[in-house]
Protein backbone atom coordinates (compact mmCIF):
# COMPACT_ATOMS: atom_id res chain seq x y z
CA UNK A 1 0.00 0.00 0.00
CA UNK A 2 2.81 2.41 0.89
CA UNK A 3 4.61 1.48 -2.33
CA UNK A 4 1.48 2.23 -4.37
CA UNK A 5 1.11 5.63 -2.67
CA UNK A 6 4.78 6.45 -3.38
CA UNK A 7 4.36 5.49 -7.05
CA UNK A 8 1.22 7.63 -7.36
CA UNK A 9 2.95 10.63 -5.77
CA UNK A 10 5.97 10.20 -8.06
CA UNK A 11 3.65 9.95 -11.08
CA UNK A 12 1.77 13.11 -10.04
CA UNK A 13 5.05 15.00 -9.60
CA UNK A 14 6.26 13.83 -13.02
CA UNK A 15 3.00 14.94 -14.65
CA UNK A 16 3.25 18.34 -12.98
CA UNK A 17 6.84 18.81 -14.17
CA UNK A 18 5.92 17.81 -17.73
CA UNK A 19 2.96 20.24 -17.81
CA UNK A 20 5.05 23.11 -16.45
CA UNK A 21 7.91 22.51 -18.90
CA UNK A 22 5.56 22.29 -21.89
CA UNK A 23 4.01 25.62 -20.94
CA UNK A 24 7.40 27.34 -20.78
CA UNK A 25 8.33 26.01 -24.23
CA UNK A 26 5.19 27.58 -25.66
CA UNK A 27 5.98 30.99 -24.18
CA UNK A 28 6.73 33.63 -26.79
CA UNK A 29 9.97 35.58 -26.88
CA UNK A 30 9.16 38.86 -25.04
CA UNK A 31 11.39 40.81 -27.46
CA UNK A 32 9.16 40.07 -30.45
CA UNK A 33 5.69 41.35 -31.19
CA UNK A 34 2.71 39.07 -30.70
CA UNK A 35 2.39 36.61 -33.57
CA UNK A 36 5.92 37.33 -34.82
CA UNK A 37 8.20 34.39 -35.55
CA UNK A 38 12.00 34.37 -35.56
CA UNK A 39 13.87 33.12 -38.64
CA UNK A 40 17.53 32.86 -39.72
CA UNK A 41 19.19 33.28 -43.09
CA UNK A 42 22.65 33.74 -44.55
CA UNK A 43 23.55 36.96 -46.33
CA UNK A 44 26.64 38.17 -48.18
CA UNK A 45 28.13 41.40 -46.87
CA UNK A 46 28.27 44.16 -49.45
CA UNK A 47 30.62 47.10 -49.81
CA UNK A 48 30.09 49.57 -46.96
CA UNK A 49 27.82 47.29 -44.91
CA UNK A 50 28.16 47.42 -41.13
CA UNK A 51 26.59 45.36 -38.38
CA UNK A 52 24.86 48.54 -37.24
CA UNK A 53 23.29 49.09 -40.68
CA UNK A 54 22.15 45.47 -40.80
CA UNK A 55 20.69 45.80 -37.31
CA UNK A 56 18.80 48.93 -38.26
CA UNK A 57 17.35 47.19 -41.29
CA UNK A 58 16.43 43.87 -39.64
CA UNK A 59 14.98 45.32 -36.42
CA UNK A 60 12.54 47.60 -38.19
CA UNK A 61 9.05 46.90 -36.87
CA UNK A 62 10.30 44.99 -33.80
CA UNK A 63 10.88 45.91 -30.16
CA UNK A 64 14.52 44.83 -30.35
CA UNK A 65 17.12 47.56 -29.94
CA UNK A 66 19.81 48.00 -32.57
CA UNK A 67 22.51 47.45 -29.94
CA UNK A 68 20.89 44.20 -28.78
CA UNK A 69 20.61 42.98 -32.38
CA UNK A 70 24.30 43.76 -33.04
CA UNK A 71 25.24 41.77 -29.93
CA UNK A 72 23.07 38.88 -31.16
CA UNK A 73 24.71 38.99 -34.60
CA UNK A 74 28.16 38.94 -33.03
CA UNK A 75 27.17 35.98 -30.86
CA UNK A 76 25.48 34.00 -33.65
CA UNK A 77 28.41 34.52 -36.03
CA UNK A 78 31.12 34.16 -33.37
CA UNK A 79 32.54 37.62 -34.07
CA UNK A 80 34.99 39.15 -31.60
CA UNK A 81 34.15 42.71 -32.68
CA UNK A 82 31.75 44.52 -35.00
CA UNK A 83 34.14 44.62 -37.98
CA UNK A 84 32.81 42.84 -41.10
CA UNK A 85 34.14 42.69 -44.66
CA UNK A 86 32.68 42.70 -48.16
CA UNK A 87 32.15 39.14 -49.42
CA UNK A 88 31.85 37.72 -45.91
CA UNK A 89 28.73 35.65 -45.14
CA UNK A 90 26.78 36.17 -41.93
CA UNK A 91 23.75 34.52 -40.43
CA UNK A 92 21.11 37.12 -39.61
CA UNK A 93 17.84 36.96 -37.72
CA UNK A 94 14.64 38.31 -39.20
CA UNK A 95 11.08 38.42 -37.95
CA UNK A 96 7.72 37.83 -39.65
Amino acid sequence: MILLAAVLIAFACLCFIMIESSQSVQAQDPDTAAGTQKFYKSIEIGSGDTLWDLAESYTEGTDISIQEYVCDLMDINQLENDLIHEGQYLTVVYYR
